[in-house]
């Protein structure tokens, strides 16, 4: 990736995987529907150790110091897909911050959505317009979940028609129940900007799936905020990758 001349008149260099055996590989991915960009990283773990961060130039939060070498690693990575979705902008890279929920705290140019599973991190961003968003720009990667995870997670995740849904248009339930799972998790980044709080995955329930479009809507089940009410829905996309899915949330008003 060539560097980027930005408005500001300096050039501004993309992080790059030569830097060292951490960051192995890195590439724009096409998000259907999306106008802004998303940032994939893919990074060995193994290969971490504390310096990487002033390597990349990206602060280690005094919240993540005792944290463990994999969650510093994957934090890293996601900051390392944000630096270079900023370059795929046109825009100089900032620093972004993290909140009490560990939720990314984005600067005024942008708004964005990181998410992180395995040996990958992808950024999805998008400059901020002068009207915020309703629904933000949100993205979830998940590996498909096992049958026995599944039990154990479906309680607390999925309701009696969510379940439905699922066996109803989908052969293969640990698929179909990853990617509900996921389109709640990236649904949850889309909304937390606008909510400000937590809120419950049986706070949103399916209204539909169109399998052959990998498109599903969620609906609200609770008045989140003033505006997020009972009944609100939200599309959520997906797309299959191997043994991965990614889902994401296109911002709205």
């Amino acid at each position: 990736m060539s560097a980027i001349h930005a408005s500001y008149g300096d050039v501004i260099k993309p992080l790059t995987q030569g830097l060292s055996n951490f960051f192995t590989a890195g590439k724009t991915v096409i998000l259907s529907g999306f106008t802004g960009t998303c940032y994939h990283c893919r990074f060995d773990a193994a290969h971490y150790h504390d310096a990487l961060f002033a390597r990349y130039k990206t602060p280690l939060p005094a919240t993540l110091s005792n944290a463990t070498a994999s969650r510093k690693a994957e934090f890293l990575a996601g900051r390392i897909a944000a630096h270079n979705a900023f370059i795929q902008l046109d825009l100089r890279p900032e620093i972004i911050g993290i909140g009490l929920r560990r939720e990314p705290q984005w600067p005024p140019t942008v708004l964005g959505s990181i998410s992180h599973h395995g040996d990958s991190a992808f950024c999805m961003m998008m400059p901020r317009p002068a009207q915020a968003p309703l629904v933000s720009p949100g993205i979830d990667v998940e590996k498909v979940i096992s049958a026995d995870d599944r039990a154990l997670l479906s309680p607390s995740i999925l309701s009696h028609e969510d379940l439905e849904f699922i066996h109803g248009n989908f052969v293969n339930i640990e698929y179909g129940f990853t990617v509900v799972f996921s389109a709640k998790e990236a649904l949850f980044k889309a909304l937390h900007p606008a909510v400000g709080r937590y809120f419950d995955f049986l706070d949103v329930k399916i209204s539909s799936i169109h399998t052959e479009r990998c498109e599903l809507e969620l609906r609200l089940v609770t008045n989140l905020s003033a505006q997020l009410l009972n009944a609100h829905t939200v599309t959520v996309y997906w797309r299959r990758e191997i043994n991965t899915v990614i889902s994401w949330v296109l911002p709205s008003h």
